[in-house]
This record gives structure tokens, C-alpha cells and sequence, in this order.
């Protein structure tokens, strides 16, 4: 697995890059058999309407084939990379249900055949 954690002073806190750390680590558990590259994103910023927030972006790769880029924003930094993490399962999740193929029974499949009986 590879990481890359970036941002502002957020990013330098021990107590952030352990959580994220973990958290990466348990999103990489979820496909073993896949190369995850994670690269995340932490800094502050002031919203207007909500104050003072923690930013955190996540992008991450699974794979050759899966992307999942997730953005939040919320008061404290650990609430914002739990948000994001679990938000970015629930994607990796949902498009997998999506990407496989429908499954349907080869009865199904045939049209139903008409036997003539001769009289």
C-alpha cells in the first residue's frame, strides 16, 4: 500500500497521521488482493456559514480499475477522516454491486418453446 498524507500544520500532528494511518490501513484490509495508493489531504479553512472547519480529501486508487475521490468537511479533524473513510468504503462498495454482471438463471434465458401435437 501506498500513502502520501499532505496539507497544512494538520498534517504534521502525530495524532492525525496515526488515525489516518489507521484508517488506511483497515480500507487497504478490504482488498487484499489489490494494490490501494491512498493520498490524503487535511487542512483547515474558514467557511463563512459554518466557521472555522477541518478539509479532508481522499483519493484513492484500488486496483487498476477504481477510483474514489471523497471530500468533507467538518469541526474537528477526527470527524472528518472517519467521514471520509467511511464514505469512500461505502463507494468502493457500491461500485463493486454495480460492476458486477447480472446474474440470471439460463432458464430465463430461453423463450419458452411451443410443442405441436399432431392429431
Amino acid at each position: 500500500m501506498l500513502m502520501k498524507i499532505g496539507g497544512d500544520t494538520l498534517a504534521l500532528d502525530a495524532d492525525i497521521r496515526r488515525q489516518i494511518e489507521t484508517e488506511a490501513e483497515k480500507f487497504a484490509a478490504r482488498f487484499p488482493d489489490s494494490q490501494v495508493d491512498t493520498q490524503v489531504t487535511i487542512q483547515e479553512e474558514f467557511d463563512p456559514l459554518h466557521g472555522h472547519r477541518v478539509r479532508c480529501e481522499l483519493s484513492a486508487r484500488v486496483g487498476a480499475g477504481r477510483q474514489v475521490i471523497v471530500r468533507d468537511a467538518r469541526k474537528t479533524a477526527q470527524e472528518a477522516i472517519l467521514e471520509v473513510f467511511t464514505a469512500a468504503r461505502r463507494n468502493v462498495r457500491r461500485s463493486r454491486s454495480q460492476s458486477l454482471p447480472n446474474i440470471i438463471p439460463a432458464s430465463r434465458l430461453r423463450p419458452p418453446v411451443a410443442h405441436v401435437i399432431p392429431r
